[in-house]
């Protein structure tokens, strides 16, 4: 391993370094942060928000990995009209996403709860509060662990491949090793800011879930707004 490191120019390290920067700010994008953020807007979950970031980014690596190999490997690069599908897709999922979100918003339920305060009953008419909380976690989690966030990942992955592969002809100089190298690091960037993201947003979820219910309703309602507003910039610039 450091034999074959120490084969590298030494002028190579530095520019290996910037892709995990680069990694570590691309993931941090609008569009990612918010279909991550949307789809794990019900009640707050360490272990499933990280699930879902992992394997997101995964995807995400994934497909870089493979462009990596096609462009370096044998000369194909991934076709435009493929990564403008890709982007015109991500986009519609923000949308939607943050449409599905709203309509769920709207749809909650009024109830009439009695209560009992020693010998005093009353009622009380408000949302269904843990209506989100009866959602079927073991679905969920076998979600989070498979299919969903690996295909987003994927999808992001496509849309945004010249960009995240763009600087690699310069610091790979024709070598695949190094330019596998970079991808690597590339996407241990994104694997990592990610994770760190998740975990951040959950914490802030958990907090208001548990003192402030109504907030964290609002919460939800300002990122299916945020949502639908990155899918229709997202959705212009692409057109």
């Amino acid at each position: 391993m450091f034999d074959l490191l120490a084969a590298f120019p030494a002028d190579v390290f530095p520019l290996l370094l910037l892709g995990l920067g680069l990694g570590l700010l691309h993931s941090l994008e609008a569009d990612h942060v918010m279909a991550v953020s949307v789809l794990n807007s019900q009640s707050p979950s360490f272990s499933r928000t990280v699930a879902f970031a992992f394997y997101w980014a995964l995807g995400h690596g994934g497909v870089l990995l493979c462009g990596g190999l096609l462009l370096f490997g044998i000369g194909v690069s991934i076709p435009e009209s493929l990564s403008f599908i890709a982007e015109v897709s991500v986009a519609a999922l923000l949308i939607m996403l943050g449409a599905y979100l709203i309509w769920q918003l709207c749809s909650r339920r009024i109830c009439i709860k009695p209560h009992r305060h020693g010998d005093i009953v009353h009622t009380h008419i408000h949302t269904d509060g843990h209506a989100d909380e009866h959602v079927d976690h073991s679905h969920v989690d076998s979600v989070a662990s498979a299919h969903k966030p690996i295909m987003v990942g994927v999808l992001h992955g496509l849309a945004g491949t010249a960009p995240a592969l763009a600087l690699i002809p310069a610091i790979a100089s024709g070598e695949l090793t190094i330019a596998m190298i970079y991808i690597g690091l590339f996407s241990l960037g994104v694997i990592t800011s990610m994770v760190a993201f998740g975990i951040g947003f959950t914490y802030v979820q958990k907090r208001v879930y548990r003192r402030y219910q109504s907030a964290f309703q609002w919460m939800r309602g300002f990122l299916a707004i945020g949502a639908i507003i990155a899918g229709s910039a997202l959705l212009l610039r692409t057109l």
